[in-house]
């Protein structure tokens, strides 16, 4: 409804259009302002989650080349910690603030698509692939389709990944007689760790806390021993042969074998990289990252450092695969904008190759790994291992309790066996009906 007009207005109006004097310029002023509006840019809210500055460095050059690319399109980065991510993005849903673009957690991205939460990308990576006369899903990795292609539809689009692979001590391989390669297997990598312990030095430093990094270790194990998160009924599927004996041969590394240092029932990931830094850990296993920061404190060890591919187990070699895409928020209201800027973002052929060079991880593509630094050791050891690095629940999609299953389910069961707390059958039962339970709210 527009406003009202009093009496004396429009009747001054009136005269004045009478008088032809008035139309031409409300016409003018009212075309400059359909101009003006036609002019201004659709804004593009992208929610960046990492505080490192070379990562904002790099997000902030991809936006200016964007925005240079496309100046009818503006991106707004805003900055919010990893920490705090979930609870914003949850806020969100409630307060309707949400952003048209995120970064996400690959862990999280079918417990949002679940509520509804997420667009789907489906058709614009349909409309991005017959551009380039290619199919753009097929360069995506496989363990990435289990995360991201949820219910026939596509709903993220990868940045970086991740996977863990076997750091070892090329030079106390050789003391201990094991020569200079690593073990390939899972009864070889606890042998090797036997003869490793003693002088001060433990053969492997597994974590056994309750945190990420225990779960993000033993799923190669579980995996490896053939065990599944979940069954054909899509209900828990550890209460098998496989996992008891996946659970009895991590756990036992530290009760029986103890080639784990004493605190392993409570280690993280922080207390066994200072470990390995102080070489002190003849094994241990960690991501890209690691490296990284060995390459930073450079210990007189450093030349003696070796990366191997994961050990498998009697089912196969299976890796963890970490990571993110950017994804789109079902509320925003510039969609086609927001998809333009997560295609950018995310191109093989465009910035993806700098943002994922920043991140310190591996690319979101399998076409870019053939491109330095992911050609040079030990890079080319993840890259390769990209091809079998899965999700927790392989070979099953994810599903949208994994989030809150991922944060102390597993963990638990490893750390109250390491404890003496029960056995490692109460522990498998225990953990079957605490996952059930979740699974089937």
């Amino acid at each position: 409804m527009s406003a009202p007009v009093d009496r004396l207005t429009r009747r001054t109006v009136t005269k004045a259009f009478a008088a032809g004097v008035l139309a031409p310029s409300l016409a003018l002023a009212a075309g400059r302002r359909s101009v003006a509006r036609a002019q201004e840019p659709a804004t593009v809210t992208f929610w960046q989650f990492s505080q490192l500055q070379f990562n904002i460095d790099a997000y902030n050059a991809a936006i200016a080349e964007f925005e240079k690319q496309n100046p009818d399109i503006k991106v707004n980065m805003e900055l919010v910690p990893w920490a705090d991510q979930h609870q914003k993005l949850v806020t969100g849903l409630t307060t309707g603030n949400l952003p048209d673009v995120s970064m996400l957690g690959n862990n999280v991205v079918a417990e949002f698509q679940a509520l509804g939460a997420l667009a789907p990308l489906t058709d614009y990576f349909k409309q991005w692939s017959d551009e380039i006369g290619r199919d753009i899903t097929e360069d995506i990795w496989p363990g990435d389709k289990l995360y991201y292609n949820l219910h026939d539809d596509w709903w993220g689009s990868p940045v970086a990944e991740e996977t863990r692979c076997i750091f070892y001590r090329r030079d106390l391989f050789d003391k201990a007689g094991l020569g200079e390669t690593a073990p390939d297997t899972w009864d070889a990598m606890r042998d090797a760790a036997v003869a490793l312990t003693g002088d001060g030095v433990f053969g492997w430093g597994i974590p056994g806390g309750i945190n990420y990094q225990t779960l993000q270790t033993f799923m190669s194990v579980y995996l490896g021993y053939g065990a599944r998160f979940l069954n054909d009924e899509g209900m828990c599927g550890f209460d098998s042969p496989e996992f008891r004996e996946a659970l009895t041969y991590y756990t036992n590394l530290y009760l029986a074998d103890k080639v784990s240092p004493p605190d392993t029932p409570t280690y993280d990931r922080e207390p066994l990289v200072q470990l390995f830094m102080q070489g002190k850990l003849g094994m241990y296993i960690d991501g890209p990252d690691f490296y990284a920061s060995l390459k930073e404190a450079n210990p007189e060890f450093l030349d003696s450092v070796g990366v191997a591919q994961i050990a498998q187990g009697p089912a196969g070699r299976f890796g963890f695969l970490g990571g993110w895409p950017l994804v789109m928020w079902n509320t925003s209201k510039n969609k086609d904008a927001a998809f333009k800027w997560i295609r950018f973002a995310t191109d093989p052929d465009g910035y993806l190759y700098q943002l994922a060079v920043a991140s310190g991880n591996l690319p979101g593509r399998k076409s870019l790994v053939d491109r330095e630094p992911w050609t040079v050791p030990p890079l080319d050891v993840f890259a390769a291992q990209m091809e079998f690095a899965y999700p927790y629940q392989y070979p099953d999609p994810e599903i949208p309790q994994m989030g809150t299953l991922e944060v102390d389910a597993v963990q638990t069961a490893v750390q109250s066996v390491m404890l003496g707390q029960t056995s490692v059958d109460d522990a498998t039962l225990a953990l079957v009906d605490r996952i059930n339970a979740v699974l089937s709210r």
